[in-house]
């Protein structure tokens, strides 16, 4: 065992000393990420559990990721290369946001489903060989695509059963939080920490909205109230309605300390209304000074056609570009995890057939490894 390790050891010095000189080679390729993560990934495994169980694991792992690599192709959605973390299993990020959270519950499910595909050739390997080995390879792929249905975002399980009802991200996190209290880990610290944020995000979706419905107005108005600046036949009265209104913000005292969620909501708003108050006053602010240093200029020399201002003419494009944001997040908010019922339905039985079939395997698995 010990000599074992010191070729695996040599081998990974081997590697690292010469990274400069793999990486020269993989990034001509497509897959280069791909596939120097797994390398270094199986050579992680392998130094603590053995060469077979580390291929076993890369494997299985590797067509997981696939799934749903292979499901995004087929909704058009770009991903990045998989990329593995030893210890901590591989991931793939998409460079396109999903259109709502059904086609990303049929993104999620392609993992697990392919990775039940992948350990299903160990069946009729045992069968045949009764190698304990295909009995771990059965097992293995059943609890790691088993664990990864569990229903906490950003786990695939959480991800498809948003589809049905958000509220049972909470449900999967008191499973979680069980687990870690008998057998407690990094890695699902970590997983139980990421659901905790992403639900309690879901829950002050409402608030958001409010937030974002309050900033659109202001855009609204500074839209409208800068295509009123050019038609002015002084800029001296705006100057001064400007600075007073600036004045009356400055002296407003916003609500300090600690705010409790739900509760105080009213008073939380509140501020997040001064704060944006001020943000677009001090932006119209400090427009009205630039436009005003702006020189005048007109169209062919004509004095009676003065031309377009690029001060204003640049300020209303920013403007437009995050109405159209703010615009996105709102809608976002309000449909994207809508679905008809047939949709749910569909994703229901489709989520607990293979939730079923992967337990059976995983306790078939248990059964071969205890004889």
């Amino acid at each position: 065992m010990k000599k074992s390790r010191s070729v695996l050891l040599a081998i990974g010095a081997f590697l690292l000393t010469n990274l400069k000189w793999l990486l020269g080679i993989l990034k001509f390729s497509k897959f280069g990420t791909t596939l120097l993560s797994m390398i270094i990934s199986l050579w992680a495994y392998a130094v603590f559990y053995g060469w077979k169980f580390a291929a076993a694991l890369v494997y299985l792992i590797f067509v997981h990721e696939m799934g749903h690599v292979i499901a995004a192709k087929r909704k058009g959605i770009a991903t990045s290369p998989a990329v593995f973390i030893p210890f901590a299993g591989a991931f793939i990020s998409m460079k396109d946001t999903p259109r709502d959270a059904s086609t990303e519950a049929y993104l999620a499910y392609g993992g697990p489903l392919a990775g039940m595909i992948a350990f299903l050739p160990a069946l009729p390997l045992y069968w045949w060989t009764h190698d304990p080995f295909w009995a771990l390879v059965i097992y293995l792929g059943a609890l790691l695509n088993l664990f990864n249905l569990m229903p906490i975002s950003p786990l695939d399980g959480g991800r498809i059963v948003s589809v049905l009802s958000t509220k049972i991200w909470f449900i999967g996190l008191v499973g979680l939080g069980v687990m870690l209290f008998s057998n407690p880990g990094p890695l699902m610290v970590f997983i139980f920490i990421i659901g905790l944020i992403t639900w309690w995000s879901r829950l002050r979706e409402g608030y958001q909205h409010q937030v974002l419905q309050y900033e659109r107005e202001h855009l609204h108005g500074f839209l409208y109230e800068i295509a009123q600046w050019p038609h002015l036949e002084s800029s001296w009265n705006k100057r001064v309605e400007l600075n007073q209104e600036i004045d009356l913000l400055e002296k407003a005292e916003p609500t300090k300390g600690y705010l409790v969620p739900f509760v105080q909501d009213e008073k939380r708003f509140k501020r997040d209304r001064l704060r944006l108050d001020k943000v677009y006053m001090h932006r119209k602010w400090d427009l009205f000074k630039q436009w005003e240093r702006e020189p005048v200029l007109f169209i062919d020399g004509n004095p009676f056609q003065p031309s377009p201002s690029t001060v204003l003419a640049e300020a209303e494009q920013k403007a437009m570009q995050r109405l159209a944001e703010v615009d996105e997040q709102m809608h976002r908010l309000t449909t994207y995890y809508t679905a008809p019922a047939s949709t749910k339905w569909k994703v229901l039985v489709a989520y607990l057939a293979l939730a079923a079939v992967l337990s059976a395997f995983f306790m078939y698995g248990q059964q071969l490894l205890g004889r």
